[in-house]
C-alpha cells in the first residue's frame, strides 16, 4: 500500500515539474516576500490561530476549483487535453495530467501548511529543557514559525494561481469552441 502512495506522489511531483517548477514559481517568490513583510505575525506564538482559521476555507475553494476543472468543457475538449503530443517525450505528462498536477500541488501545499500550524499549536507547552536547549528554543520557535507561515502564505498565493489557472482553461475552451 505504501508503494502505491509513493508512486502516485512521485507521479504528481514529476507532472508538476519538480523542484525546478517550485524554484521558478512567482507565487512562491511572492510568498517569500510577504513572509519577510509579515515577520511580526509569525515571530511570536499563536500565529497558528490565523492559519487554522483561514486555511480550511481556502482548501475548500481549491477543492471546488479542482472539481470544476475536472468537469469543465465537453468530452472532446477533455480528450484533446488528455492527448499526448506525438513529438513530445513519452515520459512527459499530457496537458490534462499537468493541469491536474498543478491543482494537486495547491492542495498539497495547503494541507502541509495546515499540518504545520496544527503541529505548532500542539507543541506549544512548557517543557523543562536542559539549559543548552533552553537557549536555543526561541531561535527554533522563530525558524519554525517562519517556515510554517511561509507555507501558509504560499497556500494563499496558490489561490491566485488556481484562479488564473481556471481562467487559462476557460480561454482554451473558448478557442476550442470557436474552432468548431
Amino acid at each position: 500500500m505504501y508503494n502505491g502512495v509513493a508512486k502516485i506522489f512521485k507521479r504528481y511531483w514529476c507532472a508538476y515539474g519538480g523542484f525546478k517548477a517550485l524554484r521558478c514559481s512567482p507565487y512562491l517568490h511572492a510568498a517569500i516576500f510577504f513572509t519577510g513583510c509579515t515577520w511580526h505575525f509569525w515571530a511570536e506564538p499563536l500565529w497558528w490561530d490565523q492559519v487554522t482559521s483561514v486555511l480550511p476555507n481556502l482548501l475548500g475553494f481549491t477543492l471546488g476549483g479542482f472539481a470544476m476543472f475536472l468537469g469543465f468543457g465537453d468530452e472532446k475538449f477533455r480528450a484533446m487535453l488528455a492527448e499526448k503530443d506525438e513529438d513530445a517525450d513519452p515520459n512527459n505528462p499530457s496537458l490534462y495530467v499537468s493541469l491536474c498536477a498543478t491543482f494537486v500541488h495547491f492542495i498539497v501545499v495547503q494541507i502541509l501548511a495546515l499540518f504545520a500550524a496544527l503541529l505548532a499549536k500542539a507543541s506549544w507547552f512548557y517543557v523543562a529543557w536542559p539549559d543548552q536547549l533552553h537557549t536555543l528554543m526561541p531561535w527554533l520557535n522563530l525558524i519554525g514559525g517562519g517556515m510554517g507561515y511561509l507555507l501558509f502564505l504560499y497556500s494563499v498565493t496558490s489561490v491566485l494561481a488556481a484562479t488564473m489557472h481556471m481562467f487559462r482553461i476557460a480561454t482554451w475552451y473558448e478557442t476550442h469552441m470557436e474552432s468548431k
